[in-house]
């Protein structure tokens, strides 16, 4: 890898880097895309699995006050795990394109919604078992194509959680899904040296950063947050409509 390649992957880790500590998702949003142009995807996903799991680890021990915040959010996770299993189940029946196209919808519906100032209606958002069914759909979506985050981050960031009891309930159901897949992973030998040594450097913008982002967090206003949040789900949303058109092309 050039020079100009390097910096290209370290420039997208440290912005996706600021990006989760900030808003608890965005990582692999930036740096998944930037390392598979110039590596091949399977690589970048699998790399990314240390710098990930860093990553939730130390927003969840940073922002441990807001453990009990979120009713419901250790029983959710279950389901999530849960979900997971389905979804590698049903793997080969789904059409990733169709699904990149139909989770690209679901974030175009909610920012409409949120552009057009509707609230979702509070007993839906406050619901142990609508947070449940929702977090155990993302699994199955994380399980089936590697994606979980247009459900999840609409539907608790539609909750109108505090910034840090969001980021910290995204975290913990978003490390319950990394831990399940870099199981499998292994399991199906996709880890090797090389790879856990490439994983393990990205980790170093993490490690450098994160302390920056947690800091910005601290500080940002809450109408800057939600500009932020929408801002990242718009480019998830971009992101997902492209791939999917450019599979079925």
């Amino acid at each position: 890898m050039s020079i100009e390649s390097l910096a290209v992957v370290i420039a997208a880790l440290l912005v996706g880097t600021l990006g989760k500590a900030i808003t608890g998702f965005g990582l692999p949003l930036f740096a998944v895309p930037a390392m598979a142009a110039f590596i091949d995807v399977q690589t970048a996903v699998v790399v990314m699995v240390l710098p990930s799991t860093l990553s939730n680890v130390w927003l969840m021990w940073s922002l441990r006050h807001s453990r009990a915040a979120i009713p419901g959010l250790w029983a959710a996770v279950g389901c999530g795990v849960a979900g997971i299993g389905i979804g590698a189940w049903l793997l080969s029946a789904l059409d990733p394109a169709i699904m990149a196209l139909v989770l690209s919808g679901w974030i175009a519906v909610y920012l409409l919604t949120e552009l057009a100032r509707y609230e979702i209606p509070p007993w839906l958002t406050e619901s142990r078992g609508m947070l449940g069914a929702v977090v155990g759909l993302a699994g199955i979506c994380q399980g089936a194509t590697g994606i979980a985050g247009p459900i999840l981050v609409t539907f608790m960031y539609a909750m109108r959680l505090p910034r840090e009891v969001l980021v910290f309930g995204l975290s913990a159901v978003f490390l319950s899904y990394g831990l399940i897949q870099a199981g499998f992973y292994l399991s199906l030998g996709l880890v090797s040296e090389e790879r856990l040594w490439q994983s393990a450097a990205a980790t170093i913008p993490v490690i450098l950063f994160m302390p920056v982002g947690l800091w910005i967090g601290r500080r940002i206003k809450a109408r800057v947050f939600r500009h932020l949040v929408r801002a990242l789900l718009l480019a998830a949303g971009v992101k997902l409509f492209a791939d999917g058109i450019g599979a079925l092309a």
